[in-house]
């Protein structure tokens, strides 16, 4: 019995283990910046070096090993109290912001000194807080020496501001989300300070069989690795401007791939042993095994799982999520539309018997060659001799051609040796042209072709202009979701900051510049006389506080700060050099370049990205809202 409860210990000492690890990578890489944050960091550190401890000593064999082992815990332990102190002053700053809630930001350094002299003393190896050696056995434990009263009643005195902060907070919370955090992180704050005071420590457990004590142990672990989860989840993303079902999304997400998995095949591996005695093979083959299975076949079943859990997220917005999810592959992409284009044309040119064919769409503006077939030195050649921006003019003028029977010989434009279709959408839209190695005069009605033939060229031209519409079409709801992106964002931010709003938090709402929905106007404005004049000199933008930062930097001018911060936001945009030079990225980024840092006109611009000057305005909002929406975020930056 006593060895099966070891083992169980030793098998949820290390779930707690690495449950904690993954929570404080989680939390490190999502919201290192806000204080609150990092007191959890502080704490969870603090509960993995006690587990962690506990893992390798189970292990030990030799004394000095275990004590040291024993000693380095206490890292762990003495930190726990000031991280409660950090927790409690962070939360007090959240619901107060003045002037007595930063002041009490030296009661967390005297803290942290307070930990560090506790540890100092254990590591020393004085009898001052614990004496004695660290017998072998699962629940050994030192003795409790003359200042372990001191560092109880400073335990104590952590644990219950933390828990005063919470309660404070709660009552000073507005929004309904909020306090539902706050109770959830009241029910489980004190997850870290019972995963880690050393119990044990009082004295030696006689009285009370060592069973119970390892049953008491199992339960506690499991309910530390609850709590901390709970609490992970209630204060880790706090001051991130994202909705709450996002902020459960990428947390369950994380808890799925990370502590899930992991737990699992740490277990499994723990278990190897006692499967050894059961099944009869070597623990070496089974862990091969078990590992190959534990790995492949995890994924699958969370990948299964997941839109389950995605279902209970977006109770009320499943419909639109699951549409949302899908349509990544209803998606019909340009590199769909290469190929049906290039299949089309080897299609239209076996059955026509030529070798060479290409098809012309429009992109970003200017018409290029989107598929070919054939060699690519007679493309070449005539691309040379008749350049497609002249051609296409006049292959708009030609009428549409009927869609049930190959058009006549009038339909087609004749030219170095090609015939060229021009491709409409269902209602009369020039979309681009079609064409062939082949003399037109032969395409004459009943001129030889079979009808099978025909038929065959006038679907598979159909089936061309239907994806070339379909593209045209995304594109464009591709444009206005880009155009709508700011928006929504600035939607989701001014959502998240009323959901965790307090009263002190609530008052600077009114002050925030980047909420105004004027705010992309007055970039525009901005932008527009960067290099000198009254909108600039003026602007309110003068007040954001990335522009303050940087007053001194630029010599006492507001106005030189000001136009250090636009460029730095347009810098922001400057898409990443693998990236094709045709998207829309670079198209952005080099209007902004060109029409406000470089001062060109709205002609010099728009000839260079090759864009008629209607289109021209059109994406100049839409790139004006992505500066807008960079100086959002480095205002947030700065605000951490």
């Amino acid at each position: 019995m006593m060895a099966i409860l070891e083992q169980l210990n030793q098998l949820l000492s290390a779930a707690v283990l690495i449950v904690t690890f993954s929570l404080l990578a989680y939390i490190a890489m999502q919201n290192w910046r806000n204080d609150i944050a990092r007191a959890l960091l502080v704490l969870l550190a603090g509960v993995m070096v006690v587990y962690g401890g506990d893992f390798l000593l189970a292990r030990a064999n030799r004394a000095a090993t275990m004590d040291f082992l024993g000693r380095a815990q206490w890292l762990g332990i003495a930190v726990v109290p000031a991280a409660y102190m950090h927790l409690a002053n962070a939360l007090f700053g959240l619901s107060d912001r003045n002037e007595q809630a930063r002041a009490a930001r030296w009661m967390v350094y005297l803290a942290y000194a307070g930990s560090a002299f506790f540890f100092a003393l254990v590591a020393a190896g004085t009898d001052l807080v614990v004496r004695g050696d660290m017998a072998a056995g699962p629940i050994a434990q030192f003795q409790p020496g003359p200042l372990f009263s001191a560092y109880g009643l400073f335990f104590l005195t952590g644990a219950l501001a933390a828990f005063t902060a919470i309660l404070h907070s709660q009552r000073g919370a507005l929004s309904f989300t909020q306090r539902r955090r706050l109770i959830y992180l009241g029910a489980t704050f004190a997850a870290p300070g019972l995963g880690v005071f050393p119990f044990l420590v009082f004295g030696a457990p006689t009285a009370v069989p060592a069973s119970a004590i390892l049953i008491l142990q199992a339960i506690v672990s499991v309910i530390v690795a609850i709590m901390i989860t709970v609490m992970t989840y209630s204060v880790a993303l706090q001051g991130v401007l994202l909705p709450d079902r996002l902020i459960k999304q990428d947390f369950l997400r994380w808890w799925l791939y990370g502590p899930f998995i992991g737990v699992t095949i740490i277990l499994f591996i723990q278990a190897a042993p006692m499967l050894e005695g059961l099944i009869g093979l070597p623990q070496n083959t089974l862990l091969t095994f078990g590992v190959m299975l534990m790995t492949v076949l995890m994924p699958l079943f969370v990948s299964r799982v997941k839109p389950y859990l995605d279902a209970l997220v977006y109770r009320q917005d499943q419909d639109e999520m699951e549409y949302l999810r899908n349509l990544p592959r209803s998606t019909f992409t340009r590199t769909d539309l290469r190929v049906l284009l290039e299949h089309s044309l080897v299609a239209i040119c076996g059955a026509l018997r030529v070798e060479t064919g290409f098809a012309v769409a429009p992109i970003d503006g200017t018409y290029m060659i989107r598929a070919s077939c054939g060699p690519r030195q007679a493309l070449k050649r005539f691309v040379s001799e008749y350049p497609l921006v002249d051609l296409m003019p006049q292959l708009e003028q030609l009428p549409p051609r009927p869609r049930d029977t190959l058009p006549p010989t009038d339909a087609f434009l004749s030219c170095g040796g090609f015939c060229m279709l021009p491709l409409h959408s269902p209602d009369g839209l020039f979309l681009g042209a079609l064409a062939m190695a082949y003399p037109p005069e032969q395409l004459q009605e009943g001129g030889g072709l079979a009808p099978e033939t025909r038929h065959l060229i006038s679907v598979l031209a159909h089936q061309m202009e239907l994806g070339l519409a379909t593209v045209q079409m995304q594109s464009r709801i591709f444009d206005t979701l880009r155009g709508l992106g700011p928006e929504m964002e600035s939607l989701q931010h001014i959502a998240t900051r009323l959901e965790q709003a307090t009263p002190a938090t609530l008052a600077t709402l009114e002050a925030e510049l980047v909420l105004d929905p004027a705010f992309p106007q007055l970039v525009k404005d901005a932008l527009t006389q960067f290099w000198g004049g009254p909108k600039l000199a003026d602007s309110p933008l003068l007040g954001l506080r990335t522009v303050k930062r940087l007053v001194q930097s630029q010599g006492g001018s507001p106005t030189r700060a000001l136009q250090a911060v636009l460029r730095q936001a347009i810098g922001n945009l400057r898409p990443d050099e693998q990236l094709d030079p045709s998207a829309q990225e670079w198209l952005l980024y080099n209007l902004l370049e060109g029409r406000f840092l470089q001062r060109k006109t709205v002609r010099d611009v728009a000839n260079r990205l090759a864009v008629s000057e209607s289109d021209f305005y059109r994406k100049q909002r839409i790139a004006v809202e992505e500066v807008a929406r960079q100086l959002a975020l480095m205002e947030e930056d700065g605000e951490r």
